[in-house]
């Protein structure tokens, strides 16, 4: 169970979603990285989350996070597969600080053209993150 710290629904919050390559453990990764901007993303010691939520239940969560130097954004980094639409929340530990206005929907991701990709590129999927957390 979590709690919601204060009013959670922040109007000037928005997010875009675009596929991108990245380097984990030394291979490049295909990641869909969700950026969640127009408030202020405080570092803090511990790690932020952000997931999506749809039906009252967690349905993805992020398989890292950062925020940009200047905190004005929360960057999180999902499996490519993710939900069809959904809620973005965010905070840190269990406390969630904040939650999206505008609806996640799958269709507004900006998708790379997977033929052009390099073959050592690994599709990030939820079955990949699941056995890799294994």
């Amino acid at each position: 169970m979590y709690h919601v710290s204060f009013d959670a629904q922040q109007p000037e919050l928005r997010w875009q979603a675009q596929e991108v390559v990245r380097e984990v453990d030394h291979r490049p990764h295909l990641l869909v990285r969700l950026a969640v901007q127009g408030g202020y993303f405080p570092h803090r010691a511990a790690v932020p989350f952000v997931r999506i939520i749809a039906g009252g239940r967690t349905v993805t969560e992020a398989w890292f996070t950062e925020i940009t130097g200047d905190s004005s954004a929360l960057m999180a980094y999902f499996a490519t597969d993710l939900p069809a639409d959904g809620i973005i929340e965010f905070g840190y530990e269990e406390q969630v600080l904040g939650r999206v206005p505008a609806v996640f929907d799958g269709k507004q991701i900006q998708r790379l053209d997977r033929k052009r990709l390099p073959v050592e590129v690994i599709e990030t999927t939820s079955e990949y993150l699941r056995e890799k957390r294994r």
